[in-house]
């Protein structure tokens, strides 16, 4: 399951130059929601490309680089993620997931221990991260799964040893409009030294 699929880039990389598609950051930012239904509508191959870009820019401890992705369609292997997510449903709903992994092999080459059990998690979430507003940049909608049992998701999707699960993102155009959720306050949760 988990091997390299060759495809051409090129129709993406001429989106990419012509500027299209862009929102401003702001926007995109407040326009991010965790969504967990959506049409059955499948995500154009371009528009996943521009996301996996996305994503792969994020940066990493010493540039390692040790974000992995699976990108699942197969309606067999969504519903067994599903089960593997706590029986979340929704997962199997979605036209698309992305899973990203971490190979933290890649981060303890050259930090040791610390760059197994945490650069590698801290690289893939801030991939996690970009990925999520690059979703909603598109005008779809995702939500970000921590709740799964790794070894389950891991034999589901035969990752090889030292690549772990970090997020499972079920991806489509969304079905819902869940209201904003209150965070709390900014004051509340900054701490300033004498400013």
């Amino acid at each position: 399951m988990f091997e390299a699929k060759f495809v051409s880039l090129g129709s993406y990389f001429r989106r990419e130059e012509e500027g299209m598609g862009e929102m401003d950051f702001d926007d995109v930012v407040r326009r991010r929601r965790s969504i967990r239904r959506y049409r059955r509508e499948p995500v154009p191959e371009d528009v996943v490309w521009r996301l996996l870009h996305n994503a792969h820019r994020a940066p990493t401890a010493g540039n390692k680089q040790p974000q992995e992705f699976v990108v699942v369609r197969d309606e067999g292997l969504k519903r067994r993620l599903a089960v593997a997510a706590n029986d979340q449903s929704f997962v199997a709903e979605a036209p698309l997931v992305v899973v990203v992994c971490a190979d933290a092999g890649r981060s303890a080459a050259r930090y040791g221990r610390r760059g197994y059990e945490f650069y590698s998690v801290i690289d893939a979430s801030c991939v996690c991260m970009i990925l999520l507003l690059s979703v909603a940049n598109e005008g779809l909608g995702a939500c970000f799964v921590g709740a799964f049992d790794d070894a389950q998701v891991s034999r589901v999707l035969g990752l090889p040893e030292g690549v772990r699960p970090i997020g499972i993102f079920p991806i489509g155009y969304p079905a819902e409009e869940p209201v904003k959720r209150p965070h709390i306050p900014l004051e509340k949760v900054v701490h300033m030294d004498g400013w």
